[in-house]
């Protein structure tokens, strides 16, 4: 896979069509409100505000697609591009909105944010981090944490069989960044046709792609579940 120096305009994908069964709730995580606003309302700001971002689509259910768009009022998000139907799983909501884009002609060497909705305290220096580090010869780019806990790795009958070194490790968090044309290039090729991942780097990995990791920030969590979601009430409390 080639690569050269990325200097194309910057845009974003944001996910927003999973379906939170671990939140336990009957309306989806990013809809839910926290400090005024969606969850979702907070992710796309994040992107919004930043004049870096040129744009960027949101990934929505079908059935959610109208209350999303009334979420995202043109007034107040006016670099929102469209509200995309998503797919039933990550990697089919992400080759839905890479296909948007190809569709809308957007440039080959465009740089590509995917960034997941129901992240709402994800911050300016990180999602600058993540383009800094595309504007060098770098296939693909995600933010990462150091890991604190002891991780052990288990059998099927729960037995340890392997202890990784903690310091090698890093728990993902998005942003995850690409150049258009790799990460097109890599949902087509034949090895991931049929892959589902659970980021986006995996699709790159496949098809030879070195990825760099940049420093994320312990305060840019998923809310998966009702304890994050009051964990953001009030880091977002402290914040503001």
């Amino acid at each position: 896979m080639q690569n050269n120096r990325n200097n194309g305009d910057a845009y974003a994908i944001i996910l927003a069509a999973g379906k939170g069964s671990r939140f336990g709730a009957a309306v989806n995580k990013v809809l839910l409100p926290l400090r005024g606003a969606a969850v979702l309302n907070h992710s796309c700001l994040a992107f919004e505000n930043l004049a870096e971002i040129k744009g960027y689509i949101v990934m929505a259910a079908p059935t959610e697609i109208d209350q999303v768009r009334k979420l995202l009022p043109e007034d107040e998000y006016s670099k929102l591009m469209a509200v995309v139907a998503g797919g039933d799983s990550r990697t089919d909501s992400v080759r839905a909105g890479v296909a948007w884009f190809s569709a809308n002609e957007l440039p080959s060497s465009s740089i590509v944010l995917i960034h997941d909705g129901a992240r709402a305290l994800v911050s300016a220096a990180v999602i600058l981090r993540c383009l800094a580090a595309l504007e060098q010869e770098v296939c693909a780019v995600a933010a990462a944490i150091p890991v604190t806990d002891t991780i052990r790795q288990i059998d099927r009958q729960g037995w340890i069989c392997n202890s990784p070194d903690r310091e090698m490790l890093r728990a993902m968090q998005t942003p995850q960044g690409f150049r258009l044309d790799l990460l097109r290039e890599s949902l087509s090729a034949p090895q991931n046709l049929d892959r589902q991942t659970a980021d986006d780097l995996g699709l790159l990995e496949q098809v030879g792609c070195p990825v760099r990791l940049i420093e994320g920030d312990v305060g840019n969590i998923k809310i998966t579940t009702k304890v994050d979601l009051a964990l953001a009430e009030i880091l977002m409390k402290e914040q503001f």
